[in-house]
């Protein structure tokens, strides 16, 4: 093994520790827990570099990647050096009911995260080149989202008794989730390990030599997974997590007869029904509960609909800049005013992620950020669809798992804010970095037989005059 090999392994495991203890840390939510996340992501950053500097070659890591990474931290950081939120206010008549230092200050601390994220993700890029580091990471993210999945379980069917413990002194509600406070914050992190849990699954009964252990291992993986999108209240990732379900079996469904196709999708719903039942019996406020709630849906729907209503209005007014990293509920306190900042409280995100990002970053980084993640979306699912040149089924299925994660993630980002938490941004981008590698996964295409190749005769009175030349 290399020094540069080493280094790549030093840094993956600097991550596979970061993705562990993100979902653990409370999502990483609390100011408190972020410093820690900090050093382990700047390890892998450190240690990545080290291994791409010393390989001797040119990183791999596609060009759109490194300029619209480039671009977002540019203007993400001269815009928290120098914010023009105050004079979007006060071209509205509006007084800025902060100071400069408090605005600098939101702006400081939504980038430290981003850069930290952003460059994690870049040297990822580069270090999935090695199938090992790879699958690896990845089996990282796919655990983690077991073992957070298992500890809510265990919370939701013990109640308060075990809660208390690990809550105080910030206290508990119903709508928590293992160490996710807010359920729907919950629900988008088990989306994302989701799909990975159902395609190790899928694998482990596919072969032959897979151990009887790592067939029972993953199959209590997949249940305690989807008992926690069951448990958890959560309406709209507890929907997407049933849309993703069927997907990575897709190829084995196609193969059935359709009597048998049919008995099995009968008693999926049957299973799903059960699970709702049963969830809505054993945890108070269950997402089968509040998805039967006319009245809740109702308010919900209509309260949501008047908010986006209102960032929709003010998205042209804040120009191509934006009104800098973090800003939003400095312009939007209690969502009740477009950049009027009169209220004394504030509302931290805007429940839905896209609007959020073009009031934050503007028509500019907006569009950085959409080609980061949509460039790497259709680069795994064109890879995905070239499934004769794939080596290894495992990898095949693997870039399906990764892309339904970041689908699930972008889907849910219309109705919440789950790219606004560390935790839950961590795991997104290091699916979408898997995504952007995942032609490196690909055998060269064949040769073309249509095309031969043939030998022209040299004349021999002209080979003697050939080889001296």
């Amino acid at each position: 093994m290399t020094f540069s090999t080493r280094a790549a392994w030093i840094s993956a495991f600097f991550l596979a520790i970061a993705l562990f203890y993100a979902p653990l840390a409370y999502g990483c939510t609390r100011p408190d827990m972020l410093p820690t996340l900090f050093i382990l992501l700047g390890a892998c950053i450190g240690t990545g570099v080290i291994s791409i500097l010393s390989s001797g070659g040119w990183p791999a890591i596609p060009k759109t990647v490194v300029v619209c990474t480039t671009a977002v931290l540019v203007q993400g950081w001269w815009l928290t050096w120098h914010p023009i939120f105050p004079y979007l206010v006060s071209e509205k008549g509006w007084i800025v009911g902060a100071t400069m230092e408090k605005i600098q200050g939101l702006s400081f601390a939504s980038m430290e995260v981003t850069t930290f994220l952003l460059l994690s993700f870049v040297v990822l890029c580069d270090l999935f080149s090695d199938t090992g580091i790879r699958r690896f990471t990845i089996l990282a993210a796919a655990l983690a989202g077991v073992l957070t999945s298992t500890i809510g379980v265990f919370f939701k069917l013990t109640g308060d008794r075990y809660m208390h413990h690990f809550w105080k002194p910030y206290g508990y509600d119903w709508n928590n989730f293992a160490f996710y406070r807010y359920h729907g914050n919950a629900g988008a992190y088990l989306n994302l390990a989701w799909p990975l849990i159902l395609v190790f699954a899928r694998r482990a009964y596919s072969s032959r030599r897979i151990s009887l252990w790592s067939k029972i291992f993953w199959t209590f993986a997949a249940l305690a997974c989807g008992s926690g999108l069951f448990l958890n209240a959560s309406k709209a990732s507890l929907a997407i997590g049933l849309l993703i379900l069927p997907w990575p079996f897709s190829s084995g469904l196609k193969r059935l007869k359709q009597k048998t196709l049919f008995v099995i999708a009968a008693a999926t719903l049957l299973v799903i029904a059960g699970g709702l039942f049963g969830s809505s019996q054993l945890a108070r406020e269950a997402a089968f509960r509040r998805m039967t709630n006319g009245s809740e849906v109702s308010a919900s729907f209509y309260g949501r609909a008047a908010a986006y209503q209102q960032f929709l209005v003010t998205v042209p007014a804040v120009g191509a800049w934006g009104l800098g990293p973090g800003l939003f509920q400095m312009a939007f306190p209690y969502e009740s005013s477009p950049l009027g900042n009169t209220e004394v409280g504030l509302r931290e995100y805007a429940h839905e992620d896209y609007l959020q990002t073009a009031l934050e970053w503007g028509w500019f980084g907006t569009l950085c950020w959409t080609i980061l993640v949509a460039g790497g979306l259709y680069r795994a699912l064109r890879t995905y669809a070239k499934r004769e040149r794939f080596p290894s089924k495992t990898d095949r299925h693997l870039v399906l798992g990764a892309s339904l994660g970041v689908l699930g993630t972008l889907a849910q980002a219309t109705i919440d804010f789950p790219l606004q938490v560390p935790s839950i941004r961590l795991a997104f981008l290091v699916l979408l970095a898997f995504c952007w590698a995942s032609p490196r996964l690909l055998l060269p295409p064949p040769r073309d037989p249509s095309i031969r190749h043939y030998r022209l005769p040299v004349p021999a009175k002209f080979a003697g005059s050939l080889a001296e030349k």
